[in-house]
């Protein structure tokens, strides 16, 4: 039998999966006018940090013989994100959990997610390409909530820093990239695949910074393993996010952007999936994720 506990953890762990730079329109924002294309061309700069705020809503639903439940997440996280080395090769980057909170309800029980709270004050060494995209990754090996789940982290970092398109754009161009995110984990093998198309909606002003605002549309499949409480779980399925993000004309960073994902995944308890394997669990996961450029 699996118990709630495991069931919860797993649940929560694969909802958080980021996901993160998507969905249902920036707040705020001031219509602006820009003379002709524009270029996004990403820069890192030594010393500089980033302040980010992201907040996930989750409603989750696990199916399974004689079992059925609907759990509701809330996680908080605040990071400073530090340039440390920046060469022609690539980007040292510190990222350091200045807050960490989280909680899950069920039923009519409240639990704090002491996971999540775990991260507070700790630092994750990430090493970038020029482009910003994740080329390796050191600490935090043995905390509970990097290693659970289905890979949240590297979808955190691959949406603070989403692909830039070739060339100039303006209102209406689109581009599509694979959606082929990492997995920055050294315990398990987890890949979310697939193929996000991008469309210039137009340009806004947030927080006195020039920005594009851009309409993302992603489909994927994932395959992987999740570990929880002991247990190995052999995890398959799909899922979309739309979304919108506000990105920085000047260094392309994300300034504002919301999510809302739908993700279906099936489960199984046994280290080899096979007709036999025991314990299947169905699981519907919709999250919404706002993140934000602190000042």
């Amino acid at each position: 039998m699996i118990s709630s506990r495991t069931l919860i953890g797993l649940l929560i762990a694969v909802a958080v999966v980021g996901l993160l730079v998507n969905g249902c329109g920036p707040g705020g924002g001031t219509a602006i006018t820009v003379e002709g294309p524009v270029e996004l061309s990403r820069s890192f700069t030594e010393g500089e940090v980033l302040k980010y705020r992201l907040e996930v809503n989750t409603q989750s639903g696990v199916k399974r013989t004689a079992y059925e439940q609907t759990i509701y997440a809330q996680t908080e996280l605040k990071t400073s994100n530090t340039f440390e080395k920046v060469t022609d090769e690539s980007v040292e980057m510190k990222m350091h959990f200045d807050y960490a909170v989280g909680s899950m309800t069920f039923s009519d029980q409240v639990m704090q997610d002491e996971t999540v709270a775990e991260l507070r004050g700790k630092s994750l060494l990430f090493t970038l390409s020029p482009q910003g995209e994740v080329q390796a990754w050191a600490g935090l090996s043995d905390e509970e909530y990097l290693q659970a789940g289905a890979g949240q982290m590297a979808m955190l970092l691959y949406d603070i820093f989403p692909p830039l398109p070739d060339g100039p754009v303006e209102i209406g161009t689109t581009w599509t990239t694979d959606y082929d995110v990492p997995d920055i984990t050294t315990a398990v093998d987890r890949d979310f695949i697939g193929e996000t198309t991008y469309t210039v909606l137009g340009f806004k002003e947030r927080n006195e910074i020039p920005c594009i605002e851009l309409e993302r549309v992603s489909s994927f499949e994932f395959e992987g393993r999740a570990e929880q409480a002991g247990e190995m779980w052999l995890m398959s399925g799909s899922g979309d996010v739309t979304g919108k993000m506000l990105v920085s004309i000047d260094g392309a960073r994300v300034i504002y952007g919301s999510s809302e994902t739908t993700l279906t995944l099936q489960g199984e308890g046994a280290s080899v999936a096979s007709a036999a394997a025991s314990n299947v669990v169905n699981m519907g996961i919709k999250s919404n994720l706002v993140i934000d450029l602190m000042p």
